[in-house]
């Protein structure tokens, strides 16, 4: 019977290591964002790879990616756009304010495509982490039955 029980333990252990081990996790630094699926680091790429099976999920992080990389252009852009400016007084020649304007301009469409951006990365994220779940709860549902015969009773469970 002692031995019954562990081999019951490590199929419990097993099951619940399998549900928690395929979340994904987002974290942002200086350089981007950071994926992570356990211990585990992922590229945008592997990200899309790994969820292309749920449209939901798949759909919002494409739509993530696209929004990160124009807010990407259009921040360096307008960023660089500022500056040349703000350089040109510092050396004591005549700057040009218009590329300023159009600097902040560009600035301006980036920050909501990155808030965006973070929003859809997030949702896509969250839906892919409950499909993950919802879908492993409908994949194994052990069925327990009693039997007995003339050595005893017994407990089955079937997957």
């Amino acid at each position: 019977m002692p031995k019954f029980k562990h081999h019951l333990l490590l199929l419990l252990v097993l099951i619940s290591s399998l549900g928690f081990s395929q979340d994904i996790s987002v974290s942002q630094n200086f350089w981007g964002y950071e994926f992570k699926q356990g211990d585990q680091e992922l590229s945008w790429s592997e990200l899309l790879e790994e969820t292309e099976v749920y449209p939901e999920s798949y759909d919002l992080i494409k739509r993530a990616q696209s929004q990160n990389t124009l807010s990407s252009i259009f921040g360096f852009a307008g960023g660089a756009l500022v500056g040349i400016p703000i350089g040109q007084t510092i050396s004591s020649a005549d700057p040009n304010w218009v590329l300023a304007i159009v600097g902040g301009a560009l600035i301006t469409v980036a920050v909501p495509l990155t808030s965006s951006s973070k929003r859809n990365l997030e949702d896509g994220v969250s839906r892919y982490n409950s499909s993950t779940k919802t879908s492993l709860r409908k994949e194994i549902q052990p069925e327990v039955s009693l039997i007995g015969n003339a050595n005893g009773l017994g407990i089955t469970l079937r997957f």
